[in-house]
């Protein structure tokens, strides 16, 4: 009883906090109401309200583009939370992995070299190739197409903001979710730069810098770099080594230009390379159920002379080590030019690269049964997106024409089965146009009116090939001779939004919108055209109903975020074993429903102590989906007639896979002024309740309920140029899954997946140049 005790004790806290905040809400929005009247002019005032940099006395706010033009987070009608530079050292967090914790709704999985990121149950629920993921990732403006970009890491950022919620109209494709925008730090006008480096436990040693300032008259710059560099977590028993590494080096360069005092470029180029022995499938146990009624799985596979490690979720025994090889780059062109004060045309111009080169066993016990090879998954994607912004004082308008060229993997294959000859792969391509349009209109200075709408065109070509020969050995230049499917498909979709806001007080913004969401449809790319797995996908779609209140009280010392949401979400494209090939599948509907708060308190007088929370309840499930299971055989309660008729399993009522029903994130800091400097504390816990990872729903497949914790105590000078920071994570040193899944039946089912880091420490030493 302890874990759901202190759980619902949290959720009762934060219940409360919840109320007293909203009744605070309620009492300062009267009091506002009979105050005399301030700004001399109520549209001027109100766009002041949002645009002007909020006071630093109390709890901190960050400025956001979350709507493509800068306002305070705070007066932003949006569930976005943002996370600045020194919320992102001070917490040691340096991938998507790591902000998880911090942001309601929120779950991150990873999967071989791809991320998969899923936003209050909307995510990318499949690892094969060609897939898109519904909730964009976007750096400095420019969407990046394959999910495994988001593996990169973050360095030398301003912020990241998360938007919770289908963005279809500011964001486009692949938004259904909602979207992670990572801000580079830009050059300024004046030198500045940093260099740190970390140290921890097995053998970290990162590093990280930059420096930038004015060039020339007109010309500033900007170089950043980062390593990282683990032992590993695991190890190989067979061939005595480390797994789960990792070796990686990046580098990013920026030069912005101003021509003249109306025009602005930029110029970016990036580069990211990693090659290790990371994303080692690790054997978790048998996944075939042989005959109905059985409550867990009979058996799976262990071919003779191999063995189960002792701890199969940091160790392998398998004749193949994995090969992890993968580069993303690319850059863009950034230009704005002012028409007067009020109106601006922006264009940016990007063309991005990734080559994904992975090898590992799907099997990974006993000698090598099953190699799965994606050694040439390449992408490449040119995109152009043209907008005009109109900024007024009643008017808030951005307008825009993207477009998409060549987005997508363009060339995938080969792999492996029985060491012998199978070859499944192919090109996709996608071309895409899009026209869109935002105004927030002030319809008084407290009540102000969204609409929007985006009008979406695609189309996939896809060209496929597979080769089975199973008289001679796999080789890795194997022939392939047999084009089984050139086809090509389009896409349209209307994504409008309305939504309205009142500023209540000062302080306290009330907000609901009505949104939907779109993600295209598509190729099941290499896998053979089949009873249920059919050749090409529908479109994802969703419509959301949002409401909420941001508030910030008590002088800043109380801020309360509450949202709420609601979902109807169609035609979901979920991940199916079928025969030797995972694809995708369109489940028919889901409901999603929930609750999000955000809550930060400084109780004491000197503000040097802060407590947090970050508290999320979630409802996605299944309305309508059946689905026979490869790995059950002949077993299932009704027919599911897209397999021939086979029995399958009525899905109605199960969870969506990675959406836990409740997250809870509880932290404090305090913060000691010393001559010497500042010493900042700070601890927090997390619970997770359980994650399904196949929509099936199957209690080996999955991760029971958790409660992780982690401590850190920063330092910084009196002078500021120096920074220190001490770290302790996952302190129970628990063994999380981060994903899991049962591998085809053909070659043992067994259940195969990831696991969290274990307990990492570590220190950073940095100075500010």
């Amino acid at each position: 009883m302890g874990r759901p005790a202190v759980v619902s004790r949290v959720f009762r806290q934060s219940a409360a906090l919840a109320a007293v905040a909203a009744a605070t809400c309620i009492m300062q929005g009267a009091r506002a109401q009979t105050t005399p009247a301030g700004p001399p002019s109520p549209a001027a005032g109100a766009a002041a309200a949002r645009t002007q940099t909020p006071p630093q006395n109390g709890i901190q706010d960050i400025v956001v583009t979350a709507q493509r033009r800068s306002e305070a987070v705070q007066k932003t009608p949006l569930a976005v939370t943002a996370l600045n530079a020194s919320s992102l050292l001070g917490r040691s967090q340096t991938s998507i992995a790591d902000i998880s914790s911090s942001v309601p709704n929120v779950n991150f999985t990873q999967v071989t070299a791809r991320a998969r990121v899923t936003v209050r149950g909307i995510g990318l629920d499949t690892v094969s190739l060609g897939s898109d993921s519904a909730v964009a990732l976007n750096v400095d403006g420019v969407y990046y197409s394959r999910s495994g970009a988001a593996m990169a890491g973050f360095y030398d950022v301003d912020r990241i903001e998360v938007l919770r919620g289908p963005q279809g109209t500011l964001y486009g494709r692949n938004a259904t979710g909602g979207s992670v925008n990572i801000i580079t730090k830009r050059p300024g006008d004046t030198p500045d730069g940093y260099v740190q480096g970390t140290m921890g436990n097995y053998g970290t040693l990162n590093f990280e810098g930059a420096l930038g300032g004015p060039v020339n008259d007109g010309v500033s710059a900007r170089l950043s770099f980062q390593t990282f560099h683990n032992d590993g977590y695991g190890t190989n028993l067979v061939t005595g080594h480390r797994i789960d590494n990792k070796d990686s080096q990046a580098v990013r360069g920026q030069i912005a230009l101003k021509p003249t005092d109306r025009l602005t470029i930029r110029l970016e180029g990036d580069y990211y390379h990693e090659k290790d022995r990371a994303n080692a499938y690790h054997y978790l146990g048998a996944g075939v159920e042989s005959a109905p009624g059985v409550g867990k799985p009979s058996f799976g596979l262990l071919l003779p002379g191999g063995f189960e490690p002792s701890n199969p979720v940091r160790d392998i025994a398998t004749p193949l080590d994995p090969n992890n090889k993968t580069s993303f780059y690319g850059g863009y062109v950034d230009a704005t030019y002012e028409l007067n004060d009020t109106m601006s045309l922006h264009s940016i111009t990007a063309y991005r690269r990734s080559n994904i080169n992975t090898e590992y066993d799907i099997q990974p016990v006993g000698a090598t049964l099953v190699t799965i090879s994606f050694q040439k998954e390449f992408s490449k994607q040119l995109t152009q997106e043209f907008q005009f912004n109109w900024d007024t004082d009643r008017n808030k308008l951005v307008g825009a024409r993207p477009i998409v060229i060549g987005a997508g993997p363009d060339d995938v294959g080969p792999g492996g089965a029985f060491l012998q000859g199978v070859f499944l792969g192919g090109n996709l391509k996608t071309d895409a146009l899009a026209g869109y349009a935002q105004d927030t209109f002030n319809l008084t200075s407290r009540l102000h009116l969204t609409a929007g709408a985006r009008y979406s065109y695609e189309k996939k070509t896809v060209h496929d090939q597979d080769s089975v020969v199973f008289s001679q050995a796999y080789v890795p230049d194997y022939a392939v001779t047999s084009p089984f499917r050139d086809d090509s498909a389009a896409f349209h979709s209307f994504t409008p939004k309305l939504g309205i806001d009142y500023d209540l007080a000062r302080d306290v913004l009330l907000y609901a919108s009505w949104s939907k969401g779109f993600k295209s449809g598509n190729f099941n790319l290499g896998t053979f055209p089949q009873a249920g797995a059919p050749g090409i996908l529908k479109p994802e779609k969703v419509t959301a109903y949002e409401g909420g209140i941001k508030s910030t009280l008590f002088d800043r010392r109380l801020r309360a975020n509450i949202s709420g949401f609601y979902y109807d979400y169609t035609d979901l494209q979920v991940s199916k074993v079928i025969g030797f090939s995972l694809a995708l599948v369109n489940a028919a509907t889901a409901r999603i429903y929930g609750a999000e708060g955000e809550f930060a308190l400084q109780p004491l007088a000197d503000r040097h102590f802060q407590m947090t929370l970050n508290a999320s309840w979630l409802h996605a499930r299944y309305r309508n989906f059946i689905s026979s299971d490869p790995n059950r055989p002949g077993q299932g309660d009704t027919t599911d007639p897209s397999a021939n008729n086979a029995l399958a399993f009525n899905l109605a009522g199960n969870h969506l896979a990675q959406a836990p029903d409740y997250t809870v994130n509880l932290g404090a800091e305090y913060t000691f002024d010393t001559s010497l400097g500042s010493f900042t504390v700070r601890g927090d816990s997390t619970w997770t309740g359980r994650v399904y990872f196949s929509p099936f729903n199957l209690a080996y497949i999955s991760q029971a309920p958790t409660n992780v914790q982690n401590a850190y105590l920063n330092y910084e000078s009196a002078s500021k140029h120096f920074y220190a920071n001490v770290y302790i994570k996952n302190i129970g040193n628990k063994n999380i899954l981060s994903s899991s899944n049962a591998s085809s039946s053909a070659v043992g089912g067994g259940v195969i997946g990831y696991a969290q880091p274990p307990r990492t420490i570590g220190v950073t030493l940095g100075v500010h140049l």
